[in-house]
């Protein structure tokens, strides 16, 4: 009996010491480091697509499941530190996985957000109303923070971030440079001003593509499947088309919002406009 209880404790130590445990991966990109923060794990099922009843969906989503999460990514440079998008806050492991990477909150002189929905925007502002980032600037797209502030709603997340942040709070143009290293591009169609990062260290790139797919199954699979969230499903999917296809293409490593974590892959083109994703884990 002893014996059978010490070998049951082996397995289960070796078979961790294959898991990925941890709430954060480490990738080389040329100079810089670019890290994969998870805030949680998720799984939306097929109920977000617009059509979830179609071929496609019972093909790849035969369990029905849709396994993803919510991410953030980080950039180290020679002298400063980037964050993308800050996941839910309260509620999210963000900020301890933050802390197990190597960062806390101060360390971040930029924060950058892909759109201003909740699970992207929740961790700039605490609880108690004060900001988590206190020595960072905050930069949106100028399209996606106008939408926002005039937005109706007494609970307007847009207006509380910018009184909380006031003049750190910077907006940005599309095909501009927020850092050298760091391009926005525009991705629009999930939200007004929905924005993709391009993130480049000599030949090494890698496109930060938000939340360009929320169901990797079925949107590589069919890449003209929106879903329930997009404010305008047909200009998401063209959008994100085209992405998938010059991503292929090029053999340009991307990173999603929602694409299991860590989030981080290549795309390969198949037979009839449909993709593969291969994880990368290195």
């Amino acid at each position: 009996m002893k014996k059978i209880f010490c070998l049951l404790i082996l397995f289960v130590f070796s078979s961790l010491s294959f898991a990925d445990v941890s709430g954060f991966r480490k990738y080389k990109l040329g100079t810089l480091e670019f890290i994969a923060i998870k805030d949680m794990d998720t799984n939306l099922g097929k109920s977000i697509l617009l059509n979830p009843e179609a071929p496609v969906v019972r093909e790849v989503m035969f369990d029905g499941q849709n396994p993803s999460s919510i991410n953030a990514f980080a950039v180290k440079t020679k002298d400063k530190n980037i964050l993308i998008d800050t996941g839910n806050g309260e509620g999210g492991a963000m900020f301890a996985n933050l802390l197990s990477a190597g960062f806390s909150p101060d360390d971040f002189s930029i924060v950058i957000i892909t759109h201003m929905h909740g699970d992207h925007i929740g961790g700039l502002v605490s609880a108690d109303g004060e900001r988590n980032f206190k020595r960072a600037q905050i930069y949106i797209a100028a399209t996606e923070l106008n939408y926002w502030l005039n937005a109706v709603g007494d609970r307007n997340s847009a207006r509380l971030i910018k009184s909380v942040y006031g003049g750190d709070l910077k907006t940005f143009d599309y095909d501009a440079n927020i850092t050298p290293e760091i391009k926005a591009l525009s991705a629009v169609g999930h939200t007004p001003g929905h924005t993709m990062f391009e993130i480049s260290s000599g030949q090494d790139k890698i496109l930060v593509v938000g939340d360009l797919t929320h169901n990797i199954k079925v949107q590589t699979a069919d890449p003209s499947m929106s879903v329930t969230f997009d404010s305008d499903p047909k200009q998401a999917a063209n959008t994100r088309i085209k992405v998938f296809r010059d991503a292929a293409k090029n053999k340009t490593k991307i990173a999603g919002m929602h694409i299991p974590f860590p989030g981080v892959g290549y795309l390969s083109e198949a037979a009839g406009g449909k993709y593969n994703f291969d994880p990368s884990y290195r």
